[in-house]
């Protein structure tokens, strides 16, 4: 009988980048799978098979990790968002057309989307200055979609927040059967209409 013993597997070795970019997939798939508050360092690391000391050799703590996959997440969402033919368009037909693609995101862009303007009390406070500042950023790259010539204010970035819970709601309203796409693209132009002085 021929010995087939090979000896021991050869250990698959990554590239630190490559080990980076591992470790954001696979706290990727738990946030739109789990959402916020299952993220952890130990769960990232069991899933992606690896040490937690490996995680934080590549992510320095759990706020670093959210912060860098939320920022990835978004920068693909975004450029879904800006298609070269939007951009030609009149201001409340880029609107329009910005809201339909909003309305029939893939369900884990949804799910991103609700975990960062959810119920910020749901999660641990210690990622409250974090999901603060995420949503300060999505809400000014959207402010200048609506409205190029807003300011930065507290007004313009609560005004923003404000239709993005009307998109929220909109979901929900489409999903029960309570809205068309149509009438929910309607209602949230009004929205947006009544909080923004706009050229149109």
């Amino acid at each position: 009988m021929p010995d087939t013993y090979k000896g021991p597997s050869k250990r698959q070795y990554l590239s630190a980048e490559s080990r980076r970019e591992s470790i954001l997939r696979v706290a990727d798939e738990v946030l739109s799978k789990e959402g916020v508050a299952h993220l952890s360092v130990v769960e990232v690391a069991r899933r992606a098979g690896i040490s937690r000391q490996l995680v934080y050799q590549h992510f320095a703590d759990l706020n670093t990790l959210l912060v860098e996959v939320i920022r990835m997440r978004l920068a693909d969402l975004q450029s879904s968002l800006e298609s070269d033919g939007a951009r030609r368009g009149e201001i409340r037909e880029l609107v329009d057309q910005q809201l339909r693609r909003i309305l029939n995101l893939p369900t884990r862009d949804r799910q991103l989307m609700r975990n960062v303007f959810g119920d910020i009390t749901a999660l641990p406070k210690d990622l409250w200055p974090t999901i603060a500042q995420i949503r300060r950023d999505v809400v000014l790259r959207w402010a200048v979609v609506i409205d190029p010539q807003a300011q930065p204010t507290s007004l313009a970035y609560a005004k923003m927040g404000l239709i993005i819970h009307a998109i929220l709601g909109a979901w929900d309203m489409i999903i029960d059967g309570s809205l068309s796409e149509d009438e929910a693209v309607d209602l949230l132009l009004r929205v947006t209409e009544s909080l923004f002085v706009l050229p149109w």
